[in-house]
């Protein structure tokens, strides 16, 4: 029976081709290209003549029709025979000429009396529509039939024409402007020629265009002459159909459908063949030429209209597995319109309803397998394909007739069915793969991996539903596929691994009983950190999802099931750190690590330890901002302490190299103390650095944007500073504490070296022979700050030598011994502060104990002439200060003459103040009283000092006045001297006021210095002109 069936419909269409290209088998069809297919496909338009058309001869064409039907030439050969006996088909073209529009002016008014005539020029028959006047948009709505003779040659002409008005007084009155008079001159001359009618424009139209896709639209017409420019002559609205009678077994559109769907499976099949692709690119609706001809050319034959040739399109093609879905919307799109236009009844709206609940149910089964159907390793392919079925769905569901149909077939909304496809789809994935990775898991290890690769396999199928799926479905049918797939695997996921997690930190041991054991600590590489780390992929992905979503999300929390494998891990760090940093300052030898850096081998390890906790706490990315804050601090507090205990054990290790070092060499400086100090500051600047290292500063924001605000943020950088700071500071005592040890052991070689250069009155030795080779040293091998801190409590230690020094030879040494210590120190001073600034600062060099010392040596390196001068001089500089309270105001003379002489005139004193005890025993009469201004007898000594530098210059004194204020002297005493002698102007005269007592040393009430160096010097005849001097007596030593 479906031999037979299959049989006929090759005959019918075996008997269109033969009579439509002809029997003699050198006939051709003329097809669009493959462009040209797919426009038509697509329902693009196409040009009449497009340039881009091939020819099929009938030979191609019967081949591709036994092909498609698996049939042998023979049996080709002999149906041929069969369909030769039967009549031709009459092929008949349909026309509806609609009207016209734009036409171009004939008459004086401005219009036209336009009709069209109509004729195939290799047929006898020819039409006329009838005469519209008046008028440059004529209607005629007139049908017509015509005989077509040849459907491939024959040409559809139309001649649109325009008959003249007969020239009367009603046309000259009309004439109102110099175009009309133009045409009513034409007019007129064309009824002299007996011209009735004038050609407006033509069209002209194949007829085998019209067979294949119809007639409907509008048609410039044209009137091409010879070296005429074209010009817009207006157009005709045509509408028609070409239809044949012909003697066909079956006159059905299933029997066309049938011959589609061999043709579209024979040419999908042979594609497949040639590709062997996994993925076969999907079938766009082109078929070849041959297979295109047979199908125009039956079509032709059963006198189909485009409405229903375009629904075989759909029915067939919408069944085709690997069909394009954007040619699979485009159809749709043309038959909705025909559907719109109730183009479909009966069997037809049977079949269509039938298609579409078929289209929608086997979409669903295809959304159910997605990752098969629409696999993310094809990319823009799949996603094409997706993107144009959800369309399609979208479309039959806003489609109010397709909606209907789909209603009869009682299925449900579009939008949900797919939700509904996705959440199976979701379902489906997840069991296949728990039940594949939880089957005959029974101990903790074999769990843990499957769970790990659960979790791996659930962020894979996310990271599809994110990067591929979840803006297609968003975009063409606004479902949150990604959403909803999210809190689904998410819920899934908890409590498959949670209990497990909980379950393995409960049996964990304490840390005492497993110090070596990192099974439970959540170490890099385990198993249990691999298990984090999906789970930490599987929460970001979630990260971009509404919070509401988050807040559901089954593991939102999934940080804090580790969070006593955190804290293990935490113990072991500072336990294995501890061990490593003391096995790193056993191993050093203290020498540089390169040629480039002035540290060794402990502290690039110690560094390392603290990078490998960074590394590890990055990869940790602890999600919750505050909890994270406290495990920071908490690594910090321990990496700080760590310092700390490197920063002793260096210090231990130094201490030690000292014990063995010969105490008697001078050389108390090593290379290898030097980078001792380098590396604790190395590691102290590496603990400044620690909060950027591990992101401190994003951290903070973190918490600033979480519900505990600034506050929060404020509270924990405060923390961490303090933290920071104190491990800083604690290193510098650290620091201080070495260079203290160093300086400790180096000691007494400074000790001996300073007292040799101070035995041999010379700074060689010392500065030389010791400090220059140490101090180079030091600037080659120490850190900048280093150096100068070194520096700094090397000058301090020897300030404290050399003051030790000088008190214990103050008994027993000379002048010059400690004016050579002066020399000594001064030089040290300027060792310590060169001038091309590689040392210490000198002003600030000059510390307190420097310049009392200073002053202590000028003292002592000073003879006793010479310390008498000083006190006279700091007595003279106390008496100009003007703070001591006045004794008596004396009035004197004093000058030098040219001659050589020196002049001293007491003239008097005045307010002479008495203390006390202060008073002559003939002025008290007897009392123990005193009083202020009460009369005293007194004289006035005149001194030059200091004597030493004066032998001959004896004392001189004033008569005693008695009880007289003022007591009036006016004597005068000379010195033989010259004013110009340095040692005369280096001295002081020295006038000292004191009261007589009888029986008893005579009492002191107040002295006056004056500098010889001061005193004018004049000649003998003009002593007169030089003023009197009053002078201030004051008593030195007086608390004022």
């Amino acid at each position: 029976m479906v031999q037979l069936v299959t049989e006929e419909l090759l005959t019918d269409v075996l008997y269109s081709v033969h009579f439509l290209m002809g029997c003699s088998g050198e006939g051709v069809w003329a097809v669009g290209g493959p462009a040209v297919t797919a426009a038509a496909a697509t329902g693009s338009q196409t040009a009449a003549d497009s340039s881009n058309r091939t020819s099929v001869s009938l030979d191609q064409v019967l081949h591709v029709l036994q092909e498609a039907f698996q049939v042998n030439e023979e049996a080709i050969e002999r149906l041929t025979q069969e369909i030769q006996r039967k009549p031709a088909p009459e092929v008949n073209l349909h026309l509806s000429v609609k009207e016209a529009n734009d036409l171009r002016p004939k008459t004086v008014k401005g219009t036209t009396n336009s009709y069209v005539t109509i004729a195939i020029p290799n047929s006898r028959e020819s039409h006329r529509t009838r005469l519209e006047r008046d008028t440059l948009s004529p209607r005629w709505n007139q049908d017509f039939i015509l005989r077509v003779n040849n459907l491939q040659k024959d040409v559809l002409h139309l001649e649109v024409m325009h008959e003249h008005d007969s020239v009367g007084v009603k046309q000259l009155t009309a004439v109102r402007d110099i175009r009309a008079f133009g045409r009513l001159v034409k007019g007129t001359t064309a009824q002299a020629q007996h011209q009735a009618s004038h050609l407006l424009g033509q069209v002209q139209i194949n007829i085998k265009d019209v067979s294949e896709r119809g007639l409907n639209g509008w048609y410039p017409l044209e009137k091409k002459s010879e070296g005429e420019v074209a010009k817009d002559r207006g157009s005709l609205h045509l509408v028609g159909s070409v239809s044949s009678t012909a003697h066909l077994e079956n006159k059905t559109r299933q029997s066309y459908d049938s011959l589609l769907a061999r043709l579209v499976h024979h040419h999908v099949n042979t594609a497949t063949n040639k590709e062997g692709d996994e993925w076969v690119s999907p079938w766009n609706g082109v078929l070849s030429g041959s297979a295109t001809a047979a199908l125009a050319q039956y079509a032709i034959m059963l006198g189909f209209n485009d409405e229903t040739i375009q629904l075989s399109r759909w029915l067939v093609g919408s069944r085709v597995s690997t069909v394009d879905a954007a040619w699979s919307l485009s159809q749709l799109h043309r038959v909705q319109a025909a559907l719109a236009k109730s183009a479909y009844q009966g069997k037809d709206l049977d079949d269509l309803r039938l298609s579409f609940s078929s289209f929608v149910r086997a979409s669903a089964e295809r959304i159910k397998d997605l990752h098969a159907s629409f696999p993310p390793s094809s990319g823009v392919l799949a996603k094409h394909q997706l993107t144009y079925t959800i369309k399609a769905l979208h479309s039959m569901q806003n489609h109010s007739e397709s909606r209907a149909l789909l209603d009869e077939m009682e299925l449900p909304h579009l939008h949900e069915l797919v939700t509904s496809s996705l959440a199976t789809h979701t379902k489906t994935w997840w069991k296949t793969m728990v039940e594949e990775q939880l089957s005959a898991k029974r101990t903790s290890d074999e769990q843990i991996a499957g769970v790990i690769n659960i979790v791996a396999e659930s962020n894979t199928f996310l990271t599809h539903a994110a990067n591929f799926y979840n803006s297609i479905f968003l975009k063409e049918m606004n479902i949150p596929y990604m959403q909803t797939t999210y809190l689904v695997v998410s819920k899934r996921v908890n409590p498959c691994v949670r209990p497990l997690v909980l379950n393995i930190y409960n049996r964990m041991p304490p840390m005492q009983e497993a110090c070596d054991n990192s099974q439970y600590a959540l170490e890099v590489g385990t198993s249990l950190w691999q298990l984090y780390r999906n789970l930490s992929l599987l929460h970001k992905l979630g990260e971009s999802l509404p919070a509401e979503v988050r807040v559901d999300s089954g593991v939102r929390e999934y940080h804090r099931w580790f969070s006593r494998g955190v804290m293990r891990w935490l113990e072991l760090a500072v336990c294995r750190a501890l061990d490593l940093i003391r096995r790193a300052v056993d191993l050093d030898r203290f020498e540089p690590v390169d040629a480039f850096c002035n540290f060794s081998s402990s502290a690039t390890d110690t560094i390392d330890i603290f990078h490998g906790v960074k590394v590890w706490w990055l990869k940790l990315a602890w999600p919750d901002p505050e909890n994270s804050a406290l495990l920071l601090a908490k690594m910090l507090e321990d990496i700080c302490s760590c310092g700390i205990t490197y920063s002793d054990l260096l210090r231990n290790k130094v201490d030690s190299m000292y014990c063995r070092q010969d105490n008697s060499s001078r050389i108390f400086i090593t290379p290898q103390i030097c980078i001792g100090l380098n590396n604790i500051e190395r590691v102290r600047r590496e603990l400044t650095g620690l909060p950027s290292h591990f992101g401190f500063d994003s951290l903070l924001e973190d918490i600033k944007n979480t519900g505990s605000g600034n506050g929060a943020a404020a509270q924990l950088e405060s923390t961490v500073e303090r933290l920071i700071f104190n491990a800083a500071e604690n290193m510098e005592t650290k620091v201080n504490e070495f260079i203290e040890t160093v300086i400790e052991r180096m000691r007494p070689t400074l000790d001996k070296a300073v007292n040799e250069a101070c035995d041999v009155q010379s700074a060689a030795p010392f500065l030389e022979e010791m400090l220059d080779p140490a101090m180079g040293l030091l600037r080659a091998h120490l850190h900048s700050s280093n150096f100068n801190r070194f520096m700094w409590r090397v000058w301090e230690t020897i300030i404290e030598i050399f003051h030790e020094t000088v008190k214990k030879s103050t008994e027993r040494r000379r002048a010059h011994y400690f004016g050579g210590v002066h020399s000594i120190l001064k030089a040290t001073l300027k060792f310590f502060t060169p001038d091309n600034g590689n040392g210490l600062d000198e002003k600030a060099a000059e510390t307190p104990e420097y310049t009392d010392l200073m002053e202590l040596l000028e003292s002592l390196r000073m003879s006793t002439e010479a310390l008498i001068s000083k006190y006279y001089q700091e007595r003279y500089e106390e008496q100009m200060e003007d703070i001591l309270p006045c004794k008596a105001q004396l009035v004197a003379k004093m000058l030098f003459t040219r001659p050589g002489k020196l002049i001293v005139e007491v003239i008097m004193a005045r307010d002479i103040v008495v203390e006390s005890d202060t008073c002559s025993i003939s002025s008290r009469g007897g009392s123990h009283g005193a009083y202020h201004n009460q009369s005293v007898d007194s004289y006035i000594k005149v001194q030059l000092v200091p004597q030493e530098w004066f032998p001959t210059a004896g004392e001189r004194k004033t008569r005693t006045q008695r009880k007289q204020d003022p007591a009036v002297y006016d004597e005068t005493f000379e010195y033989d001297m010259n004013s110009t002698d340095d040692g005369v102007r280096a001295g002081f005269l020295l006038l000292t006021l004191k009261d007589y007592n009888l029986g008893r040393s005579n009492t002191f009430l107040g002295e006056a210095l004056v500098p010889l160096a001061d005193l004018p010097c004049v000649d003998s005849s003009e002593v007169y002109t030089v003023q009197n001097t009053r002078l201030k007596m004051t008593t030195p030593g007086l608390d004022i």
